[in-house]
């Protein structure tokens, strides 16, 4: 059974990472949800564990000091998925800063990297945001581009989270 980590960061488009985990499920693959603690305001931590039969992986320390969640997560992963990535996540991959679960975890992985942007249009075309997609491809990082549209703020363009099945399709193509 093939392992997939799931990146859930801070963007609205959180609670669809829930339908994300049910097609991978269906589909008999394992998945590991990693949620920053922000995403976690917006799914909850029991959905997760619900939905992915795993539990949620947000703190980065744990009370017991042997245990190393990012090295852990990443034995055997076949791929990272994140989706939704927030600029404040790609930013964090893109100059390796490691202070969180997701981020630690991106750091470590071995296994191919696949991210789904989902921000406000003006963040998404912001020159530090589209400096920091080009470094992370790259290093060979792959990115499903978001869809246009209206956003939740009202402006319209890119950045609204790509189609759940989109997502789903190249998941799978990335391991195949």
């Amino acid at each position: 059974m093939k392992k997939i980590i799931v990146g859930i960061s801070s963007s609205i488009a959180a609670y669809k990472a829930c339908d994300l985990i049910r097609l991978f499920v269906k589909e008999g693959y394992s998945v590991h949800a990693v949620a920053t603690e922000n995403a976690l305001h917006l799914v909850s931590s029991l959905t997760l564990e619900v939905l992915s039969g795993n539990p949620v992986h947000s703190a980065q320390y744990s009370r017991d000091r042997r245990e190393m969640g990012h090295i852990e997560l990443k034995t055997d992963a076949s791929l990272l998925l994140v989706a939704p990535a927030t600029a404040n996540s790609i930013g964090k991959f893109a100059n390796g800063i490691a202070d969180d679960m997701l981020s630690t975890t991106f750091l470590s992985v071995t296994c191919p990297v696949l991210i789904a942007p989902a921000m406000n249009p003006a963040m998404y075309g912001h020159p530090a945001v589209r400096d920091n997609i080009a470094r992370l491809k790259s290093w060979g990082v792959r990115f499903i581009d978001p869809d246009e549209g209206l956003a939740v703020c009202g402006d319209e363009g890119a950045g609204r989270l790509a189609d759940i099945n989109k997502i789903f399709r190249a998941s799978v193509d990335a391991i195949s």
